[in-house]
């Protein structure tokens, strides 16, 4: 850290979307001087870590298509420039997609592949595909032994999303981390930022006991602008500009400011497993025809069941990485508060509910694989981060009257839209009313505001 702790910009927290604004703000401009200060250890150690890992471009909402589909292109154009992303592991490995879908959303899936005009990459898949599935009951009879709850709506047919896949995201952390070293911006880790305040700017005026603003100066332009970063360590940081990208933790520092975001943070949890159902499944061989084939031969996809439970392939250690998108099942919120004492004692194996597995995950996949409750699953570890979730399921980049600039509400997509994500934090950051994502769209950069959203409610979140 510089003499003195000043900077132009400070971004708060090490995570997808900070390390992409860091990179492109120091492409933008070289000559800024830009500090990231991060809890962890290292680039990517936080939610970005845990996450399930997976890029897509099948979204209801075409903002969201737009930002992602741009993001993905771009990633694939580094693994065309880089060998270092393509071996020994790939940065994008997209194997597909498949939906398995109830009648009751099989039209409306439909629905928004053709309102794209051809830009969302998927086909319908009929039953004589799904019906080679290795175990896999079209029309489960009952949830679980013993419930007397109508059982799971039959599948009736799929959709397969082709430029889909999963992602590295280490790989994907240290892309930008190291480019953005290069370019000169420094990173400060292990420094947990523990309070933001007005602390530094000798026109504001502050109550002696709490050390809040007088709140008539909220009425002159310019004059309350946060400017202090305060660690746990005791240092203090100041910047010009402060743009905060920490994920389910924004909350904890701009809520003592008076700043809301509009998201909340939600516990999501990954299992991994292993067993003769598990093998059975990944030796599959659909009649599905994603972007990234080797030899010319499809691959189990990430499979999404009507219950909302979901599967991932780990081809390398022969498991699966098993997941549930709910929303009831844990309290909102997260539960660190470096405000505390400084500290962020986040632990993605700590968060890992192993009981869950049997309570929450497999009723939710048995009805459709029973198998997989039969056949002596070994549940391998468990993990757990925070889904930073919107109401709509759009990010949200907002620019605050006290200067702070923050991304937010990625709702578990944040690494498969985080380049598009950083080049509207800068045009945000110069002023500019438009970003030009890397696929050379214009994009309106209020459409992510608080108070300009363009009225799309996301219905594919996983």
């Amino acid at each position: 850290m510089r003499e003195g702790g000043r900077y132009d910009v400070a971004i708060v927290g090490a995570g997808a979307m900070g390390l992409a604004s860091a990179y492109h703000l120091a492409v933008r401009d070289p000559k800024l001087s830009i500090l990231v200060v991060e809890a962890r250890a290292g680039p990517g150690e936080g939610s970005m870590g845990a996450s399930n890992a997976m890029v897509r471009d099948v979204f209801s909402s075409p903002d969201n298509h737009r930002l992602a589909k741009s993001a993905i292109t771009f990633y694939r154009s580094l693994m065309a420039e880089r060998e270092d992303l393509r071996t020994p592991v790939p940065l994008l490995d997209l194997y597909g997609y498949l939906w398995l879908l109830p009648e009751s959303h099989r039209a409306e899936y439909a629905g928004i592949v053709a309102g794209s005009a051809g830009s969302i990459d998927a086909t319908s898949v009929d039953l004589d595909v799904l019906r080679t599935l290795p175990g896999l009951d079209l029309a489960p009879r009952r949830w679980y032994e013993g419930d007397g709850a109508a059982p799971p709506e039959p599948i009736t047919g799929g959709l397969f999303g082709r430029n889909c896949g999963a992602v590295a995201p280490d790989l994907l952390a240290h892309f930008y981390y190291e480019e953005a070293k290069r370019r000169g911006v420094e990173f400060e880790f292990n420094a947990c930022v523990q309070r933001l305040s007005f602390d530094g700017r000798e026109e504001i005026l502050l109550h002696e006991r709490s050390g809040l603003p007088f709140a008539f100066q909220e009425r002159m332009r310019g004059r309350l602008r946060v400017s202090a970063l305060h660690l746990g360590d005791g240092r203090t940081v100041h910047a010009d500009r402060i743009v905060v990208t920490a994920g389910g933790w924004t909350e904890r520092l701009l809520h003592p400011l008076g700043i809301a975001t509009g998201c909340s943070a939600r516990p999501q949890l990954l299992f991994s497993v292993s067993g003769p159902a598990v093998e059975e499944l990944l030796r599959w061989v659909p009649a599905l025809r994603p972007i990234d084939a080797p030899g010319g031969s499809p691959r189990f996809p990430f499979v999404i069941l009507p219950t909302g439970a979901f599967l991932k392939p780990i081809f390398t250690q022969r498991q699966m990485w098993i997941g549930y998108a709910d929303v009831v099942a844990h309290p909102i919120g997260t539960r660190e508060d470096p405000a505390r004492d400084g500290r962020l004692d986040y632990s993605m194996a700590a968060m890992g509910d192993r009981d869950a597995f049997a309570t929450d995950v497999l009723p939710a996949l048995s009805p459709y694989l029973p198998k997989l409750e039969s056949s002596g699953l070994r549940l391998e570890s468990s993990w757990g981060g925070y889904y930073h979730v919107s109401p709509d399921g759009l990010p949200v980049v907002a620019d605050t009257e006290a200067g702070i600039l923050f991304a937010a509400g990625d709702s578990g997509s944040g690494v498969m839209k985080a380049d598009s994500i950083g080049r509207i934090v800068t045009a945000k950051f110069d002023g500019k009313p438009e970003a030009r994502l890397f696929d050379g769209h214009v994009y309106r950069v209020d459409r992510l505001s608080l108070d300009h959203r363009p009225g799309q409610n996301e219905r594919i979140i996983l």
